[in-house]
């Protein structure tokens, strides 16, 4: 773990060596990228891939970092998991302390899987990330179930979303920029083709946390691709100076009170941000000027 207590963004000077868009072949393979999802990503294999398998690195780094953030944050009023894929365990974290819950995703068969476990159609088995949950919460696994139901009675709405879109997520007026704390985890570095992409998708998803709330941000550091059914995809290559400074050129900061914790294991990271309250009031003095 480490403390982080940058607070201002600055001019960040790249190696010139530094790819700024991702690589379209590996080993004469082409790889997928987010042209393809729509036909290529295939929502069982993924979930078989890294959410019935405990002891993928990816779910171990999530599962055990995350449960630390959701106390450290405390109550909250709303929670929104961008890009959530067809994945319930952020939720499942948030069950306790967050009143309503809500999931947003790109793609049409991941937002349908998270339709089909919500009426308890689903057949994917999600007792192993549940009992990772419970176990990181000091609790017996004879929970599962209670957790499942908790979880359930939670989620207010499954919604689309696209980084690159503002706003970003198809949800309600009412709800637009008014999530207390957002969530995106394995999303951004795999929709970006480019830096200058990656750079507004951070900001665009940053719009949906309310003044004071938080950002919760999980990604890779310095990869080219990923790979899970068989299928190679694209990764978009950032470092941790990127990811911070995109973070901090989107307006989240650091409370002058707390510091921000950077998670980091081979490669994976996870770090939350608090929405600058002065980022937000000029957003509205400008809208409002419009």
């Amino acid at each position: 773990m480490t403390i982080i207590s940058e607070n201002e963004p600055c001019d960040l000077i790249l190696p010139s060596n530094m790819p700024t868009e991702v690589i379209r072949e590996l080993d004469g393979e082409k790889l997928l990228d987010r042209t393809t999802f729509f036909t290529e990503f295939s929502t069982t294999a993924y979930l078989e891939d890294f959410y019935n398998n405990v002891e993928d690195p990816a779910m171990q780094m999530v599962l055990t970092f995350l449960p630390n953030i959701v106390a450290r944050v405390g109550k909250i009023q709303k929670i929104l998991d961008f890009g959530a894929g067809p994945t319930i365990h952020v939720a499942a974290c948030y069950r306790e302390t967050a009143e309503e819950i809500y999931l947003a995703d790109y793609l049409p068969q991941n937002r349908q899987e998270l339709e089909k476990w919500l009426a308890g159609n689903s057949n994917f088995d999600w007792s192993h990330p549940i009992n990772m949950i419970l176990t990181r919460e000091g609790r017996t696994l004879d929970k599962k179930e209670q957790v499942l139901t908790e979880t359930r009675g939670k989620i207010r709405g499954v919604f689309h979303c696209d980084c690159f879109q503002n706003p970003s997520t198809e949800c309600s007026q009412e709800l637009q920029g008014q999530f207390d704390v957002v969530v995106t985890i394995f999303c951004v570095e795999y929709c970006s083709n480019t830096l200058d992409e990656y750079y507004k998708a951070i900001k665009n998803i940053a719009q949906n946390v309310k003044s004071g709330g938080y950002l919760v941000y999980g990604g890779i550091l310095e990869e080219n691709w990923c790979s899970f059914g068989g299928r190679k995809f694209t990764c978009l290559y950032i470092t941790k100076e990127i990811m911070l400074d995109a973070l901090a050129k989107a307006g989240l900061f650091i409370e002058k009170d707390r510091t921000c914790v950077f998670y980091e294991i081979n490669g994976m990271f996870m770090v939350f941000r608090v929405k600058s309250i002065i980022e937000s009031i000029k957003r509205v003095k400008i809208h409002r000027k419009n």
